[in-house]
């Protein structure tokens, strides 16, 4: 009987299946992703994360290990060793219940209750956009994790426990009923609890809850993509994420003639921020990140502003336009070297002088994720500081709109339209956000049409003009009787 035992034990051991896990680097056209390979009974079957390597020489095969000469290689590394840790529990897990294999391990991994909370899940998003620099990213993640623990804190529950699986369509109609009850930072008292609610107290505006929510369904959609839920289980399939139509703000001729005529102290902050958004809007609506990181080398001999647009990399060449000219003159030194900025906002500051050696996007991509995010912070800090300008000639000129940075892209578009400038070319000026879209646009006209384009637009606004407008103003002033015998006088000296 014993003996019997012992060959049951023995036919036992032989039949368990040997599993094992490790890391391997696969070769694609476009880079080389990291992958588990649990490896069965010799037969290997393979788990895809979410790391990809742009150079085999980063990756240690001995080791299954990131080499540090990959500048993401201690976040990605610690996503790689997250997964395998996990990998190797469900293994565990499995083989005391008599159930494991590679398939089952992979299904797990993909769809069993091991997966992460939402929220967990949420926030590592935050952190690789961290490590990555992606400061907008970022921030758009953080939205999403402040409003959701929020909202689990209003139902008593521990937001990191819940589930992706948990959920579903009504949870987000419930979610997005919470956020239209919460009160608007931007009119809050000092001192209030952000994501409050309050009687009486202006709500989150309708697209910023819509916004929230499409962060919302990128975090799902990523999810699906590490194959952590199923498609049929993201409730963004059938829910519609609702937004109220609102009008562009944009300034009319008028308006902007009223800042131009503005009478601004030479060197105060609201002289800086005029200056600025001028030249931003004389310059087809540049981008306010492009205009604080100008150089005086993206000036050309022949007055033409040649740069490389932060936000598609693409190369943006357009003439500087005499009214632009003359506010780089205000600016320009005898000792400005070509490196050096444009605008003095990025020359003051806790990272100036490092800044000061970022002279490229091409520069900028070697930062490390972490001076990448300071980088576009202190980006994000001077802009706020030229709006408060804006705000201040808003209020002098007398203009009711909001005013920003932004709304010189808009007002650019405007005052195009105005003059009846082809859409196309119109997009073209602004370089379309879709790549395929601006090339399209961008082929279709020659640098002289996009010249001539750009001085129509302007005409009103060209020096000659102002002058002109200036002294018909000073006409109109003047008393009617005073008028006829200047005109008398005038049409005696032409007959003479």
């Amino acid at each position: 009987m014993e003996g019997e035992t012992n060959n049951q034990e023995k036919n036992r051991l032989v039949r368990r299946k040997r599993i094992t896990i490790n890391l391997e680097l696969q070769k694609k056209p476009n880079g080389y992703p990291v992958n588990l390979r649990i490896t069965e009974d010799g037969k290997h079957k393979r788990y895809k994360s979410t790391v990809e390597l742009k150079r085999k020489e980063d990756w240690d095969a001995k080791h299954q290990r990131i080499k540090p000469s990959e500048q993401k290689w201690q976040s990605w590394q610690k996503v790689l060793d997250d997964l395998k840790e996990k990998a190797l529990t469900i293994q565990r897990e499995l083989e005391q219940a008599g159930t494991a294999s590679a398939d089952k391990i992979i299904e797990e991994l993909r769809y069993g209750a091991h997966s992460e909370s939402f929220l967990v899940y949420a926030e590592q998003k935050v952190a690789e956009c961290r490590a990555a620099g992606r400061l907008s990213s970022m921030n758009k993640y953080n939205q999403v994790c402040r409003k959701f623990i929020a909202f689990m804190e209003s139902r008593g529950r521990k937001p990191d426990t819940v589930t992706f699986k948990e959920i579903d369509y009504q949870f987000i109609a419930d979610f997005d009923a919470f956020m239209q009850s919460l009160d608007n930072k931007q009119y809050m008292a000092h001192g209030d609890r952000p994501d409050s609610v309050s009687t009486g107290a202006k709500k989150l505006h309708p697209n910023y809850i819509a916004k929230v929510l499409q962060y919302m369904n990128t975090i799902f959609e990523s999810a699906e993509k590490a194959r952590l839920i199923k498609h049929e289980d993201n409730p963004f399939n059938s829910y519609k994420i609702k937004t109220v139509k609102t009008d562009r703000e944009e300034l009319s001729l008028d308006e902007v003639l009223r800042i131009v005529h503005l009478d601004l102290a030479e060197g105060t902050g609201e002289w800086h921020s005029r200056n600025f958004f001028l030249f931003a809007m004389y310059c087809a609506g540049i981008r306010v990140g492009d205009v604080l990181c100008l150089r005086w080398n993206n000036i050309t001999e022949d007055n033409r502003l040649h740069y490389q647009m932060s936000k598609n990399h693409k190369i943006q060449d357009i003439p500087l336009l005499p009214p632009a000219i003359e506010i780089l003159d205000m600016y320009r030194t005898p000792d400005a070297g070509p490196d050096d900025f444009v605008f003095p906002y990025m020359k003051t500051g806790r990272y100036a002088e490092l800044w000061q050696d970022v002279k490229s996007l091409r520069d900028f991509d070697l930062l490390s994720g972490d001076m990448k995010l300071k980088y576009k912070q202190t980006v994000s800090t001077k802009e706020a500081q030229v709006n408060n300008g804006l705000r201040k000639i808003r209020d002098k000129a007398g203009i009711t709109k909001p005013l920003s940075t932004h709304i010189a892209r808009h007002t650019f578009a405007r005052l195009a339209k105005e003059v009846h400038i082809d859409n196309a070319l119109l997009q073209g000026l602004l370089q379309h956000s879709s790549v395929s879209t601006t090339e399209k646009y961008m082929g279709r006209f020659s640098t002289d049409a996009r010249d001539e384009a750009m001085k129509e637009i302007f005409r009103p606004l060209a020096p000659e003009m102002l002058r002109k407008n200036d002294l018909l103003k000073q006409l109109a002033e003047l008393p009617e009787e005073y008028l006829a015998a200047m005109l008398e006088e005038y049409k005696k000296k032409n007959q003479s």
